[in-house]
């Protein structure tokens, strides 16, 4: 077999590599036709992947709305079963409320800490914590020279009061004796008639002065009257009865001067002496208030012993007010000083609730006082008590923002102690009128609120609502419900687990 004839190897390359050139050329001439494509293609899909899933949910949303009706009809021995209770929809009175935190506290005019009043020996303590004592009773005997030296002040200032009053006494019957002297003078009466009538009563060193004086005037009256017939038959010279006369005058004039003189340092004398007595009272009332301010209450000033050097040193610590006793410090025989805290008293029948109105609740500052307000106490149960808006503080505490509000509670039962932790609930805003339901009527669904309206025959509605304002006792309803409509209340829970139940098996 002849051989072929023998090419080339540069020959062959040359080929080959012309051969890939034509190969890329022809692909670089389709690649942007099929990028185009590929493009189309994709969009296509997730256009189609879209479509595909939102029609899915809103079937999925659709065949859940259509799952679950709005109404329900029960078989006679369900609702036999289930006793069912309804209250209509009515108007009623609403008022916005706040809850608060708050504490119990003593009424701090009814709180006292019996102190000592003054350095001593507590002789006798005769009370123990958790005992009631009424008021006036003796809680402790304190010994202390202190009020010793006080009572001894009040027996120095009865004794000065005494020679005070002795002494006005005096004044006052020398100053009467002497107005009745003066009437028997204007009578013309003898100075031995007049010594007669006051030899037995005071006249002091008025009955010299007045008495010479009116003795002069009497003779020299009587010596007148004696010279003035003999004048007249010219026994006499004219010139001894105008000596006469002349005499009798001066003699009228010094009675009148001793006469006024009397009277009028006699009426000073008695004044002089009611003031003396009038400082002498205000210094024992003084005296006895010293002591009673070191004693704490008013002492019997008729019964007080002040004779007994034992009694004068003895101080009783009696209660101010009936109460019980918090606490006590000191056992008898101890040392105490003053300031010492002896015994603390406590009248719980009535107490304070104290809590704060945050910035936000500030809408409440414009309640009044004595405004009724209700206290939950957790400790008790939750048991609800009433108080009265006592005041509320006018400075803003800066730490916290808020201002203090105070409220008296009773305490009559004593279930109450201070230092409970409440919850105080306050009116906030006009009361006004609303439609509403029972709290235990509404119940609620993905978020939705709603209530059963009992149409009878078994057949329970559901309707979707709007509330409000929430009370102990209502929920404000602002849409959805008319009023009068039969909502059920006992049950509505039931209704509303059958209603879902009844969606799922559709």
């Amino acid at each position: 077999m002849p051989n072929a004839p023998s090419v080339p190897q540069e020959t062959v390359s040359q080929q080959s590599a012309e051969s890939q050139r034509g190969f890329l050329g022809a692909i670089a001439k389709v690649a942007p036709t099929l990028f185009v494509l590929a493009v189309m293609g994709g969009g296509w899909l997730a256009v189609h992947e879209i479509n595909t899933g939102g029609q899915s949910e809103v079937e999925e949303s659709v065949a859940e709305e259509v799952a679950i009706p709005d109404s329900l009809t029960l078989p006679a021995g369900k609702i036999k079963a289930a006793k069912f209770e309804t209250v209509p929809a009515q108007m009623q009175v609403v008022k916005h409320v706040h809850t608060i935190p708050g504490r119990i506290r003593y009424d701090e005019t009814r709180h006292v800490d019996v102190k000592a009043p003054m350095d001593g020996i507590l002789a006798e303590v005769f009370v123990t914590p958790g005992e009631h004592v009424e008021s006036g009773q003796l809680l402790a005997v304190l010994r202390s020279p202190e009020i010793g030296q006080a009572r001894a002040e009040i027996l120095k200032r009865q004794n000065q009061r005494e020679i005070a009053e002795q002494l006005f006494q005096r004044e006052l019957s020398l100053a009467k004796n002497l107005e009745q002297m003066s009437a028997m003078l204007d009578q013309g009466v003898s100075v031995d008639e007049i010594e007669n009538a006051f030899s037995n009563r005071t006249l002091g060193s008025y009955r010299q002065g007045i008495l010479s004086s009116y003795a002069k005037m009497q003779l020299s009256s009587e010596l007148l009257d004696m010279i003035e017939p003999l004048a007249n038959s010219g026994s006499v010279s004219g010139r001894s009865v105008r000596e006469r006369q002349a005499e009798r005058q001066m003699a009228e004039t010094e009675f009148r001067t001793a006469r006024d003189q009397a009277t009028f340092a006699a009426n000073q004398a008695k004044l002089n002496a009611e003031a003396k007595l009038s400082e002498a009272d205000r210094q024992l009332n003084l005296a006895w208030q010293s002591v009673e301010t070191l004693l704490g209450y008013k002492e019997d000033r008729a019964t007080a012993v002040l004779s007994n050097e034992e009694a004068l040193s003895r101080l009783e610590v009696r209660a101010p007010f009936a109460g019980s006793v918090e606490s006590r410090a000191f056992a008898n025989d101890e040392r105490v000083s003053r300031g010492d805290s002896l015994i603390v008293l406590a009248n719980t029948d009535s107490l304070y609730v104290a809590a704060s109105i945050r910035e936000s609740d500030w809408s409440a500052v414009s309640l009044d006082q004595g405004t009724a307000v209700s206290v939950l106490v957790p400790a008790l149960d939750d048991r609800v008590f009433e108080a009265q808006i006592r005041y509320f503080g006018r400075e803003v505490q800066a730490d916290t923002n808020s201002v203090p509000l105070v409220a008296k509670i009773e305490n009559s039962e004593g279930l109450l102690r201070p230092g409970m932790f409440v919850r105080v609930t306050i009116p906030i805003g006009d009361a006004r009128e609303a439609l509403s339901v029972k709290p235990e009527s509404v119940v609620q669904h993905e978020n939705q609120s709603f209530v059963f309206v009992d149409e009878g025959g078994g057949t329970f509605k559901r309707v979707d609502v709007s509330t409000g304002h929430v009370s102990d006792d209502w929920i404000e309803v602002t849409n959805g419900l008319q009023p009068g409509l039969a909502v059920v209340t006992k049950g509505a829970f039931l209704l509303k687990s059958e209603l879902l139940l009844q969606g799922e098996g559709e």
